[in-house]
């Protein structure tokens, strides 16, 4: 006998919208236009920064739990995660945001519902987060960690803030799908789903200094994202946001 490997139905299913809640670091930096153009979808334009695309990777430490239901309902499809994606700025079907290219995450109920519902290309992967910005009681520098099978990621941070920032209006989250009718009685089409999240707390806000560094990896696509120039890294603490309530779907981009 197998055991099952998914979380109870009741957790993986909880109806959208929901209330994340936590803290993330994200290392911005450019990349080269043409490695981008061969790696995502045809329908993105991508921005144009001073040499190359604005891209990022960012870290999440995050908690979840359903926005609507009783508390008990709301306690038993509750949880947490920890996620890195790597995105890029640009636009699809005219529509301006972030295109969530590559994610990864170390929860399957979140990974079920990240990748049934909306679509996003959420695969597992080891997450490791540690330091001050994170963790207040921490004496150690801030360090996040991407693992996979193939290449790791690191991003190492500065605590000490440059500067405080101010929180602007949340941005779009861009998600191209194929849909495929196995049937033959529809032709394949393209979607764009986007995802408006809304902020119910900003949290706090700065920047840092930081150093991100890849190991292994040689040869694959992450290899052709090497940052142009230099990374810079925001981090955004205590924050809470509304992810579901807002989303709309274009057919046929």
């Amino acid at each position: 006998m197998f055991a099952d490997p998914w979380p109870a139905p009741s957790s993986m299913w909880a109806k959208p919208p929901w209330i994340l809640s936590g803290t993330s670091v994200t290392a911005w930096f450019e990349t080269e236009a043409e490695a981008v153009e061969r790696l995502v979808s045809p329908s993105f334009v991508s921005s144009v920064g001073g040499e190359g695309v604005p891209t990022r990777l960012r870290f999440y430490d995050i908690s979840y739990e359903p926005r609507n239901g009783s508390p008990e309902e709301k306690a038993r499809s509750a949880g947490r995660f920890r996620e890195a994606v790597v995105a890029f700025k640009g636009s699809i079907a005219e529509v301006e945001g972030e295109f969530s290219a590559w994610m990864w995450a170390d929860d399957d109920v979140y990974i079920a519902w990240g990748r049934e519902i909306f679509g996003w290309p959420l695969v597992r992967g080891q997450i490791d987060i540690d330091g001050a910005i994170f963790n207040s009681g921490s004496s150690g520098q801030t360090a996040c960690s991407l693992v996979t099978k193939d290449f790791s990621l690191h991003l190492s941070i500065d605590d000490e803030p440059v500067e405080d920032l101010s929180f602007g209006p949340a941005t779009n989250w861009l998600t191209p799908r194929h849909i495929l009718f196995p049937d033959g009685q529809e032709a394949e089409r393209r979607d764009l789903n986007i995802v408006r999240p809304s902020v119910l707390d900003p949290g706090t806000f700065s920047r840092h200094t930081g150093k991100l560094s890849q190991d292994g990896g040689n040869g694959m696509w992450i290899s052709t994202l090497q940052p142009i120039g230099d990374v810079v890294v925001h981090s955004l603490k205590d924050f809470s946001i509304c992810v579901g309530d807002s989303v709309e779907t274009i057919r046929g981009i």
